[in-house]
């Protein structure tokens, strides 16, 4: 930081400006970077000054000095519309911060009377005196945030986010119809009816089933002759002759059907232990297990 003391060839500090620096030092160790970041123009503009002559540059130089504040680059050698560092009291050297400090509070007291009637720097009411209140209108600068803002802020930020997903209910409402009386007493009557063609339709399947059950068994034909001898002719279901000729004696048949041609009506017949009554003399028999004995006409009777 450039030393405190004159150097040869610059002029005297007056009053004003020395407190003018002193505010902006003041400020500037209070504010953030861009309140420690003029322009050359907005600089000089604080002590009055419109134009980077080289009387002007010494003369803040030699203030600022005073005040115990460095800037960089030099004054003297800025380009213009270059933005300086306002480097505070204690920011560089041997000083701490909080020594340089309470040197420009001395500084501040011994001038007060002359910075309330020349300082450029305004103040706010409340005290916080900002480096960027000594500059023109139309620079922007961003206040400072405390120890205690920064610590909240940052524990803001950091604050883990509650990505919890509350469960939407999807319940299904379903609506109830209740049918009409007449309705109901239809549908009622349409499943008697079905129920009733299903039980007709499963006692036919059953009456079928024991028939054909019935159909396939043979039949057991035990034909008696013993008290007159007879003409006899018998065939079985396919008309293969299982007996003919005269029969004097007792004869017994088995097949699925039996056909027989008997000359005389004495003859006794049973089947299956039942007994069966010729018609005349002669007569022929269609016998089977389902249809039990048929009484046969002339010309379809065995051996006719």
């Amino acid at each position: 930081m450039e030393g405190s003391g004159p150097r040869p060839n610059e002029p005297e500090v007056p009053l004003g400006d020395a407190a003018i620096a002193t505010e902006i030092a003041q400020a500037a160790a209070r504010g953030r970077g861009a309140d420690r970041a003029p322009t050359l123009e907005q600089l000089l503009a604080a002590f009055g000054e419109h134009a980077p002559t080289d009387a002007a540059r010494r003369r803040v130089a030699a203030a600022l000095r005073v005040a115990g504040m460095g800037v960089r680059p030099d004054l003297l050698t800025a380009e213009p519309g270059q933005r300086l560092l306002l480097l505070p009291p204690g920011a560089s050297g041997g000083r701490s911060r909080g020594r340089a400090v309470l040197g420009l509070v001395g500084v501040g007291v011994v001038l007060a009377v002359a910075a309330a009637g020349a300082s450029l720097l305004g103040s706010d009411g409340s005290g916080n005196d900002r480096a960027s209140d000594s500059l023109p209108p139309g620079t922007t600068t961003t206040p400072a945030l405390t120890q205690a803002e920064t610590t909240a802020t940052t524990a803001t930020d950091t604050a883990p986010t509650d990505t919890t997903t509350t469960p939407t209910d999807t319940t299904t409402t379903q609506t109830t119809t209740t049918p009409s009386a007449d309705d109901q007493a239809a549908a009622d009557a349409a499943e008697r009816r079905r129920k009733r063609a299903a039980r007709l339709k499963r006692q036919r399947a059953a009456a079928a089933a024991r028939k054909r059950a019935t159909a396939s068994k043979a039949v057991t034909v035990r034909v008696d002759a013993t008290n007159r001898p007879t003409f006899l002719c018998v065939e079985d279901g396919k008309g293969n002759q299982l007996f003919g000729g005269t029969l004097s004696a007792k004869k017994v048949f088995k097949g699925r059907r039996i056909r027989i041609n008997v000359g005389l009506a004495s003859t006794r017949i049973t089947v299956n232990g039942n007994p069966v009554r010729l018609n005349g003399s002669p007569d022929g028999l269609d016998i089977t297990r389902a249809g039990g004995a048929k009484t046969l006409p002339l010309g379809k009777r065995p051996c006719s």
